[in-house]
C-alpha cells in the first residue's frame, strides 16, 4: 500500500498550504492533488513529484522521504494508513464515541469475534466524520494498518462492487490484484488469509447495503470493523449498531462556533440557537450555515438566522461551494430509487402532509394506498432513515427533509390533487370522531343531522380504540382543521370541517381539552353558512357554548346558547330546546343573574316534566339547587339536588351520573357542607371507576381533596390532590386547578418553596394558552415571595 497520499498531505499542511494554493506553487491540477492524497492514485509519476517537491520547497531529506513514499517497490510491504483526517470542527457525540470504544475495547474477551460496528443515519447527520474520529482514537490498537475505503453506497455513479472493493483492499495489503475472471468468493477468501493474524482497522464508509459489506468482513478476530451507511444493516450478524440522531443544541452550537471561528456565533448566543434549531442540528446543514457565515466577514448571526427562517428557501441558503443540502437527500433518494421506486416514489408525495406526525392512516388517505401497504412504505423510509419511526404506527420527517418532499410534493402534484388528499384525511378524522361520538353522545337533533357515510370506515372500532387513536392524533386533527378553514379552503371543505368538529366536540370535553373546544368549535360555527343546514345551524352554537362554558366563558357561552335556542324553536326540537334552557340557567348562574337564571331553569324543568325528559328534568333542578345553595335556601338545595340525583341515577349514563354527582358536590362543597359534599364526591369517584371515566375519577379526587384542606386535613388533602394531578397533568385546565389547591395545601402545611413550584407552574400554563384569571395565582405566588 502506498503511503504517499498521507506524506504529501502532511508536508502541504506543514508548509501551510491548501491544496488549492499548492497546485498554483507547483503546476499541478487540483484535481490530481486530491486524487493522490485520497488515495485514489497511489503512485505519482516522477515529474509530478518532483513539482510537487518544488512546489513544497522541500529540502534534500523531505524529498526522498516523498519520493520514498511513492516509490511502489518500497511501499508494497508498508503499513497501511488511509484514514482520512479527523476534523477540526468536530464536536459532540459523547455517548456514541464511548459507545463504539467500549465495543472496540471489549475486543480481547471475545476470541475467534471480528468486532464489527455500524453507524446510521439519514444523510448529512455525521456518520463519516464519526467513524473517522473514533477510527483515529482506537487506531493505536491496530499498528498492522488502517483500512479505509468509501463504498459509494449512495453517491454519484454506481456504487462500488464488491469485486472492486476486494481489489482495492487486497492492494491496500500489498497483494496482487485479482484476476477479473477470480470468483468472488475465492477472492474474498484470499483476502481474508491475507489479515490472518494481522490487527488492522478496516473503516467501511458510505455502504449500500448489507449484501455489499459481507464479503469484505475480516475472518480474523484480530482485526475491526466500523462501517457507515445511510441504511440501517440489520442483516449483518453480530454488529453492534449505533443510529446516529441529529446534534442537541449545546454541540450544535458548539460545532457552529468552531467553523466560523470568528467569535460572531459566541456574540450573539440567540441567533447561533436559532441557527442551530433551523439546521435542524444536522452536522452538515451547520457545517454549510458556518461556511457561509466564514465566507461573509459582513454578516451577523442575525442575518443568517433571518435568510434560513424562510422555510420555503432553506435549502437554497444551505448550500455553498461543493456542500449542498438538497444534494445530499437527492443522493440518498436517487440511491433508494434504483432500488424501490415504489417507496420513493410515495416519499415525494409526503409533503402532502403539513403537520408534524404521521399516522400511518393519514399517510394511506393522504397516498390513497390500503394501509398495510402504505405502513411497508413507511418502515423502509425509516429503514433509509428518511423518515423517524416515533411510536408504533406513528413517523414524523425532520424539518429540512420536509422541506425537500414539500418541493417534490409541487412539482409532482396539482392544486386539485392537493384538495383531494386534504378531503381525504378529514373524512378519516370525521369517521373515527363520530363513531366515538356514537357511543355515548348521540340525541334526536344529531341523529337527524348525521349521516351514515360519516363513519364509513370505522365502523369495527370499540370507544377504546377511538379514543386512544383521538388522543394521539388530536393536535394534529386541530392543525388541519385550521388549515382547512382559510379562505382558500374549497366549499366542500369547509362544509366537511363543520361535520367532523361537530362529531369531535364530545371527545374534547370528555377529555378536558375545552380550550381546543373552543377554538374548534368557533371555526365549525364560521362554517355553517357554507353547511347551509338548519341542523347544523342549531348544533354547531350549542354545542360551541356547551365548550365555552367548560373553559369559564360564560358571557361567550349564553351568547352562543341564545343562538342556538332561537334555531331550535324554528325547528321544533322539543327536547333539545329544554337543554338549551337549562344551560342558559347554568351560563347565567355563573355571571351572577340569578333571577334571570332560575326562570331559565324552572322553564327547563316544567317542559321537561311534561315531557318526560328525565335526565333534562335532573340538569334543571341541578341549577335550581346551585342557586338556593348560594343564597342559603339550604332546604331548597337539598330538596332539588336530591329529586336530580334520584332522576339520573335511575335513568342516566355513566356520563350523565358522574356529572351531575360532582357538581352536587361541587355545590356542597361550595356552601361549606362538608359531609354532603364528601359523600357525592365518593358516589361520583365509584361512579367514573365503573365507568373507567379517568378524568371524572381525577375531578372527584379533586373534590375530596379540596374537602380535606377546608377541614385542616392536609396530609389527606395533598394525597387526594397528587393521585388527581396523576391523572390530569397534560391536560392544562384542570391541571391548573388541581396546581392551585396544592399550593395552597403545602403552603397551609408550612412548605412554601414546593406550593410556589405549584403555582409556578399553573401560572405558566394560563400564561401559554393565554387564558384568563391569572390574578389569584399571581397573589398566591406573592405570598412566597
Amino acid at each position: 500500500m502506498s503511503d504517499f497520499g498521507p506524506v504529501l498531505r502532511k508536508f502541504r499542511k506543514d508548509a501551510g498550504l491548501s491544496q488549492e494554493r499548492l497546485a498554483e506553487a507547483a503546476g499541478v491540477s487540483v484535481e490530481a492533488i486530491k486524487t493522490l492524497e485520497s488515495g485514489r492514485r497511489r503512485y505519482p509519476r516522477s515529474a509530478t513529484l518532483n513539482l510537487l517537491a518544488d512546489g513544497l520547497g522541500l529540502t534534500s531529506e523531505q524529498r526522498a522521504e516523498l519520493a520514498a513514499a511513492g516509490d511502489r517497490k518500497q511501499t508494497r510491504v508498508s503499513v497501511p494508513r488511509q484514514l482520512p483526517d479527523d476534523l477540526d470542527d468536530f464536536a459532540g457525540r459523547d455517548q456514541q464515541i464511548a459507545e463504539l470504544e467500549r465495543v472496540f475495547a471489549a475486543q480481547q474477551s471475545r476470541p475467534g469475534v471480528v468486532v464489527t460496528s455500524a453507524i446510521a443515519g439519514m444523510g448529512g447527520i455525521g456518520k463519516t466524520a464519526l467513524g473517522v474520529h473514533v477510527a483515529h482514537r482506537v487506531a493505536d490498537r491496530f499498528p498492522d494498518g488502517q483500512l479505509y475505503l468509501n463504498l459509494r453506497g449512495f453517491g454519484p455513479g454506481e456504487p462500488m462492487t464488491v469485486e472492486e472493493a476486494l481489489s482495492r483492499l487486497m492492494e491496500s495489503l500489498g497483494l496482487q490484484a485479482a484476476d477479473e475472471l477470480a470468483d468472488v468468493g475465492e477472492t474474498a477468501a484470499r483476502y481474508r488469509s491475507a489479515l490472518a493474524g494481522r490487527r488492522v482497522l478496516l473503516l467501511l464508509d458510505n455502504a449500500a447495503d448489507a449484501a455489499q459489506v459481507a464479503p469484505l468482513l475480516p475472518g480474523a478476530s484480530t482485526c475491526a470493523v466500523l462501517i457507515t451507511s445511510r441504511r440501517g444493516l440489520t442483516e449483518l450478524p453480530g454488529v453492534a449498531h449505533v443510529t446516529l440522531d441529529v446534534l442537541p443544541d449545546r454541540d450544535a452550537v458548539r460545532m457552529l462556533a468552531s467553523v466560523v471561528a470568528d467569535g460572531r456565533i459566541a456574540a450573539d448566543p440567540a441567533s447561533a440557537l436559532a441557527i442551530a434549531r433551523l439546521c435542524g442540528g444536522v452536522p452538515l446543514a451547520l457545517r454549510i450555515a458556518g461556511a457561509r457565515l466564514a465566507a461573509e466577514p459582513t454578516w451577523t448571526a442575525a442575518d443568517l438566522s433571518d435568510r434560513l427562517d424562510a422555510a420555503h428557501r432553506r435549502l437554497d441558503e444551505l448550500s455553498i461551494a461543493d456542500l449542498d443540502l438538497r444534494a445530499s437527500i437527492e443522493l440518498s433518494v436517487a440511491a433508494a430509487a434504483d432500488r424501490d421506486p415504489e417507496t420513493i416514489a410515495a416519499f415525494r408525495l409526503l409533503g402532502l402532509h403539513d403537520g408534524e406526525e404521521l399516522d400511518v392512516e393519514v399517510a394511506a388517505a393522504l397516498l390513497d394506498l390500503p394501509v398495510a401497504v402504505t405502513e411497508q412504505i413507511l418502515e423502509r423510509l425509516v429503514d433509509l432513515h428518511l423518515l423517524d419511526s416515533v411510536a408504533p404506527r406513528r413517523y414524523q420527517l425532520h424539518d429540512l427533509l420536509r422541506s425537500f418532499v414539500q418541493e417534490t410534493t409541487a412539482q409532482l402534484v396539482d392544486d386539485a390533487g392537493r384538495e383531494a388528499a386534504r378531503m381525504r384525511v378529514l373524512r378519516l378524522y370525521r369517521s373515527v370522531a363520530w363513531r366515538v361520538r356514537s357511543f355515548d353522545f348521540l340525541d334526536c337533533l344529531i341523529d337527524d343531522w348525521m349521516d351514515a357515510d360519516w363513519v364509513a370506515g370505522a365502523e369495527d372500532r370499540t370507544l377504546a380504540e377511538g379514543l386512544a387513536w383521538l388522543d394521539a392524533e388530536a393536535d394534529e386533527i386541530i392543525g388541519a382543521v385550521r388549515r382547512a378553514a382559510t379562505a382558500a379552503a374549497t366549499k366542500a371543505e369547509r362544509v366537511l370541517v363543520g361535520e367532523l368538529v361537530a362529531g369531535l366536540l364530545p371527545y374534547f370535553h370528555l377529555r378536558r381539552r375545552y380550550s381546543d373546544g373552543v377554538l374548534l368549535g368557533t371555526i365549525a360555527v364560521v362554517t355553517a353558512d357554507a353547511i347551509a343546514n338548519p341542523l347544523a345551524a342549531a348544533v354547531l352554537p350549542f354545542e360551541l357554548a356547551q365548550q365555552c362554558g367548560a373553559a369559564g366563558h360564560y358571557s361567550w357561552a349564553l351568547g352562543y346558547m341564545t343562538t342556538a335556542l332561537a334555531a331550535l324553536h324554528a325547528l321544533d326540537y322539543e327536547m333539545k330546546t329544554l337543554e338549551a334552557d337549562v344551560h342558559l340557567g347554568e351560563y347565567l348562574v355563573e355571571l351572577g343573574r340569578y333571577d334571570e337564571a332560575r326562570v331559565a331553569a324552572e322553564r327547563a324543568v316544567a317542559g321537561a316534566v311534561r315531557g318526560e325528559y328525565e335526565i333534562t328534568e335532573a340538569d334543571g333542578r341541578l341549577i335550581l339547587g346551585i342557586i338556593a345553595g348560594r343564597q342559603g335556601r339550604t332546604a331548597t338545595q337539598d330538596e332539588e339536588f336530591g329529586r336530580a340525583v334520584e332522576l339520573v341515577r335511575r335513568a342516566g349514563t355513566p356520563n350523565a351520573r358522574q356529572s351531575v354527582l360532582n357538581t352536587v358536590g361541587s355545590s356542597y362543597l361550595e356552601t361549606g357542607r362538608y359531609d354532603e359534599a364528601l359523600r357525592y364526591f365518593e358516589e361520583c369517584r365509584t361512579t367514573a371507576l365503573g365507568a373507567g371515566h379517568e378524568f371524572a375519577v381525577a375531578e372527584a379526587l379533586e373534590g375530596l381533596g379540596r374537602i380535606e384542606l377546608a377541614r385542616g386535613v392536609l396530609d389527606a388533602a395533598e394525597d387526594y390532590l397528587r393521585a388527581a394531578l396523576a391523572v390530569l397533568a397534560g391536560t392544562w385546565q384542570p391541571e391548573v386547578g388541581v396546581r392551585e389547591h396544592l399550593g395552597r395545601v403545602l403552603a397551609a402545611a408550612g412548605r412554601h418553596e414546593e406550593a410556589a413550584v405549584q403555582w409556578r407552574i399553573a401560572l405558566d400554563l394560563l400564561v401559554r394558552h393565554g387564558a384568563p384569571d391569572q390574578e389569584t395565582i399571581r397573589a398566591l405566588l406573592l405570598t412566597t415571595s
